[in-house]
């Protein structure tokens, strides 16, 4: 089976979608979409559902890496998104008690940054007689938008 080149500008479809959007750009799906993306349950510790990801390490409460299937082109020229949801509070952001702030996530800075994965963290927020800590949750989330090695 030979290899070869396709080139186009636009992506249409034959009229099986329903809507407007029936068409894309090439640019849009190069330049604006996410080229990774997770949903991790810690509780359970399963991927609900993911995007251009060969694996995942929970490493310990609240501490993840999330890995690559096709690596990125640089280490630190991409925008990496997190956030989390706590269903075990019916979507609270209070996981360990009314009082408690809400939770937090990001990008681990304690990790160097990498072409082949992002290490990310979640926390729970703090009080005034309580600090926050790192929270496993039910929904985990990191998107990683930028070029493709």
């Amino acid at each position: 089976m030979a290899n070869g080149t396709i080139a186009f500008d636009t992506l249409q479809t034959s009229g099986q979608i329903t809507g407007t959007a029936k068409s894309v750009d090439t640019d849009y799906v190069v330049n604006g979409s996410a080229k990774h993306w997770v949903n991790y349950d810690a509780i359970d510790q399963v991927t609900k559902g993911s995007l251009n990801q060969t694996s995942l390490t929970d490493h310990a409460t609240g501490d993840f890496s999330t890995f690559y299937t096709n690596n990125m082109l640089a280490a630190e020229d991409r925008c990496i998104v997190t956030n989390s949801y706590n269903t075990t509070n019916d979507g609270s952001s209070a996981n360990a008690a009314d009082a408690r702030g809400g939770t937090m996530t990001n990008q681990a800075g304690d990790t160097s940054q990498s072409t082949t994965r992002v290490n990310f963290h979640v926390y729970s927020g703090s009080n005034a007689s309580e600090n926050g800590a790192k929270e496993d949750l039910n929904g985990n989330y990191c998107a990683t938008f930028g070029d493709l090695a």
